[in-house]
C-alpha cells in the first residue's frame, strides 16, 4: 500500500467520479482505476458501489477513508516536521495562479530582499493548493481561493481589478470611472491571458463582444503596436498597469461593473511562518497601501 494510491482513493470518494477525479489528479481515468482496484485487492473488499457515471463509497469505503485521511495527514505532518531541517533559509519558492501579482510583486520582492533567492511560478490551476503547499512544492501560494486545510494559514496579498486604457484624448478619459454596460460603440481590444482572474471576468468579456466589435489579440507585438499607433480602447488591470506601459497619451479609467474586482491571497503553512517572515512582512506593508 502507497500514499499515492490513497491520496488517489481520496481524491476519488471526493469526486463521486473516476473521470473528474482523474482530470484533478492530472491522470488518466484507466491509471486510476488500477489503483483503486489494487488498493481494494490488497483490502480484500469492495470500497464503492458503482452506478452510471457514478461511484458512491460503501460502508467498507467510508471507513477504509477515515484509516487514509489519518495516515494521510500524518504523512504531511511528517514532511513539514522534518522539512525545517533540509531547507534552505534563502531560498523562497511562489506560486501563482495569475501572471499579473506574480510578474507585479516578485521584482519588487526580490528588491526589497536581495539576499532570499525567489523563485516563482505559474500554477496550472487552483485545485490543488493545499497538496502544493503540503508537499513544500512551494512554500507559499498567491491565489484567489482560500485554502480549507487547518494547518494553512491565508492572509490577503492584492486587490486586483479590471480596467481601461483610453486615448487621453478620448471623451472617456474625461470621466472618474466607466460602466461599461452603458455604452455604446466603442473600439475594444483585449490581449489573451490566462489564470484565475482571466476566467473571473471572462463571463463579462463574452457579454460585451456580444455587445461591441472586440477583438482579442494573442500576439503582445501586433497588441502593443494598435496601442502606440491607434485609437483603440483596450482593458488592463490594477497590478498589470504597473508593469506594463500603454503609452505617454493614455489615461487608466477604473470600470464601475460588478464581478471586476478580486482579493489575492497568500497561502502557507502554519509551521514554516518563520521562514517567510520577509514575505509576510513585505505582503502586510503591501496591502497597506492598497486600501
Amino acid at each position: 500500500m502507497e500514499l499515492t494510491q490513497l491520496r488517489y482513493f481520496q481524491m476519488a470518494a471526493q469526486c463521486n467520479n473516476l473521470s473528474e477525479a482523474a482530470d484533478k489528479l492530472h491522470i488518466s481515468q484507466p491509471a486510476l482505476s488500477r489503483s483503486v482496484k489494487k488498493l481494494e485487492d490488497e483490502l480484500g473488499v469492495a470500497l464503492f458501489d458503482h452506478s452510471k457515471n457514478k461511484i458512491c463509497l460503501n460502508d467498507a469505503g467510508r471507513l477504509a477513508l477515515t484509516y487514509a485521511e489519518a495516515v494521510l495527514t500524518k504523512a504531511d505532518e511528517m514532511k513539514s516536521t522534518f522539512y525545517q531541517f533540509v531547507r534552505k533559509d534563502n531560498i523562497l519558492s511562489l506560486g501563482f495562479c495569475d501572471p499579473g501579482p506574480m510578474r507585479f510583486s516578485v521584482p519588487l520582492l526580490q528588491k526589497a530582499n536581495p539576499d532570499i533567492n525567489i523563485t516563482s511560478a505559474l500554477l496550472a490551476d487552483e485545485d490543488h493548493l493545499e497538496t502544493a503547499l503540503l508537499t513544500h512544492r512551494y512554500d507559499a501560494v498567491v491565489s484567489l481561493k482560500r485554502p480549507q486545510h487547518e494547518d494553512i494559514m491565508t492572509v490577503p496579498f492584492a486587490q486586483e481589478e479590471l480596467m481601461l486604457s483610453v486615448p487621453a484624448d478620448h471623451p472617456l478619459a474625461k470621466k472618474s470611472c466607466v460602466c461599461l454596460h452603458d455604452e455604446q460603440n466603442l473600439p475594444l481590444v483585449n490581449y489573451s491571458g490566462n489564470g484565475a482572474f482571466v476566467r473571473q471576468v471572462q463571463p463579462f468579456m463574452d457579454r460585451l463582444a456580444d455587445r461591441f466589435a472586440m477583438k482579442t489579440y494573442d500576439d503582445y507585438f501586433v497588441f502593443r503596436q494598435l496601442l502606440e499607433n491607434g485609437t483603440l480602447i483596450c482593458f488592463t488591470t490594477k497590478l498589470v498597469r504597473h508593469y506594463r506601459h500603454d503609452g505617454d497619451n493614455r489615461v487608466i479609467i477604473p470600470l464601475a461593473d460588478e464581478g471586476l474586482k478580486a482579493t489575492y491571497l497568500l497561502s502557507y503553512l502554519k509551521s514554516c511562518r518563520k521562514y517567510l517572515s520577509a514575505l509576510l512582512e513585505w505582503t502586510a506593508d503591501f496591502i497597506r497601501t492598497q486600501k
